[in-house]
Parts: C-alpha cells; sequence; structure tokens
C-alpha cells in the first residue's frame, strides 16, 4: 500500500472502530470495504482479521464487566472445525467472485435483517449458542466482516446494549483469532503487509477506546442509519467494479 492509502486506512480503521464500539456492529464490515478497495481479498481479509482482533479485543477488555460469559463456551467450541471448512471455501472462491460475494453479503446485512434472525435463540439459552459460533467459522474466512451478520443472534440472547456490544466483542475477538491462525497456517506473507496491519490496529485501538467513552451517550439509531449509508455505498463501489 502506498503512503496516501496507508493514511486512508488508519482514518478508516478509527473511524469504523469508534462506530463498533457504540453501536455494537458494522465497523469491521466498513473497514473491510476500504481494505479491499486497494488489496485482494486473500490479502485483505487476513489482515484485517488481526486488526480486528485488536479492535474486538480492545473492546472486550474495556466492557468486560457486561460481557454474557454463559454464551462464550458454546460460541467457540464450533469455531476450529468451521473455520478450516470457510478457509476451504474462501480458497476456491475467484478474487473477482469474492469481491462481489462480500459487497451482497453486505447489503443483504444491512437491509434484511430478517433473514438472520433464524440465528437468534431464546435468552437464557447459551446452549443453542453453538449454532451462531458454527455459522460464524464457516463464513468468515470468506466473508471476513460478519458483524452485522450475527448481530442479531448476540442482541437476542443478551439483556442490554452494553451487553450485547461487549458479548459480540468477545465472540468476534476468538473468532478472529482462530481465523488468523488458519491464514498463517497455511503461509499467508505477513511480513508482506506489516504497515497495513499496524496502521490498521494502531487505529482501531484508539477509535474503540473513543467509542466505548461515549457508548452510554450516544442514541446508536442514528449511528445505524450512518451505518447503513456508508456500507450501501462501498457495497455498490464493489459490486460495479465486479460487473464492469
Amino acid at each position: 500500500m502506498t503512503g496516501l492509502e496507508l493514511v486512508v486506512l488508519g482514518v478508516a480503521a478509527l473511524a469504523t472502530a469508534a462506530l463498533t464500539a457504540v453501536a455494537g456492529a458494522g465497523g469491521g464490515m466498513i473497514l473491510l470495504i476500504v481494505m479491499l478497495q486497494f488489496v485482494d481479498p486473500l490479502v485483505a481479509i487476513p489482515a484485517h482479521g488481526v486488526i480486528q482482533l485488536c479492535s474486538n479485543g480492545t473492546r472486550a477488555v474495556t466492557l468486560r464487566h457486561d460481557v454474557d460469559r454463559s454464551l462464550i463456551v458454546p460460541f467457540v467450541v464450533p469455531l476450529v472445525p468451521a473455520t478450516a471448512i470457510g478457509y476451504l471455501i474462501a480458497d476456491s472462491i475467484p478474487r473477482s467472485g469474492g469481491r462481489a460475494l462480500i459487497g451482497v453479503f453486505a447489503l443483504v446485512a444491512v437491509w434484511w435483517p430478517a433473514a438472520t434472525s433464524w440465528l437468534a435463540p431464546n435468552p437464557g439459552r447459551g446452549s443453542r449458542f453453538g449454532i451462531v459460533g458454527a455459522f460464524a467459522g464457516l463464513v468468515n474466512p470468506t466473508l471476513g466482516a460478519i458483524g452485522p451478520l450475527l448481530a442479531p443472534a448476540f442482541r437476542a440472547a443478551t439483556a442490554d446494549h452494553v451487553s450485547m456490544v461487549a458479548t459480540a466483542a468477545v465472540g468476534q475477538a476468538l473468532g478472529h483469532v482462530v481465523k488468523v491462525a488458519a491464514f498463517a497456517v497455511v503461509g499467508y506473507a505477513w511480513s508482506d503487509h506489516v504497515g497495513m496491519v499496524l496502521v490498521g490496529t494502531a487505529g482501531v485501538v484508539l477509535g474503540t477506546r473513543i467509542g466505548a467513552h461515549w457508548l452510554r451517550r450516544l442514541d446508536p439509531v442514528k449511528l445505524e442509519w450512518l451505518f447503513k449509508v456508508a456500507v450501501s455505498v462501498g457495497s455498490g463501489r464493489l459490486l460495479a467494479s465486479w460487473v464492469i
């Protein structure tokens, strides 16, 4: 990436991390869309995984007292085998097709949340959350940013908005750990993308701190509409580049 592209990445990482810290989901998808303007999906997704691991990890630590721990174990158990299968799927998808798939997924997740309502377990029945973990592991290596797809499940299974943000942060962080490990095992060239990872990581750590500070003060409904517009514009660009 060029110097200007790294600056764009750093600003986008800060802004999207702050958005996710307040709204609970969405920032990672926007950041991935930004990264895909500069690099291929199989370059962007692993680097994005490291950046988002730092973003979600910072948010999880900051909001650790609000995490619903009963959901974490059933979520994590299926992650490893499902992620291995997900990587095989990701490796078989053409690069241009991968961009288009991410664009379509983003639009569906944002404008048709009912499509993911089947993921939501009954509150208080954390054992059912295993299906959410399996689904996350399967699609994460291919789609890269699945926060909006999983958010309805976390929202349905937690007591309030702050608990949802905190618990989803832990689940997403663990998902990124497994995904990054999978790409490392197959020989992803991390040394070629150190600058991208470092700039993105610095941006999301600072952005998460800012967003967490405002979590209980801002109206997440207004941020949700901002998120929808931003994702739609980015997704449209991805689909246009595939068609053209």
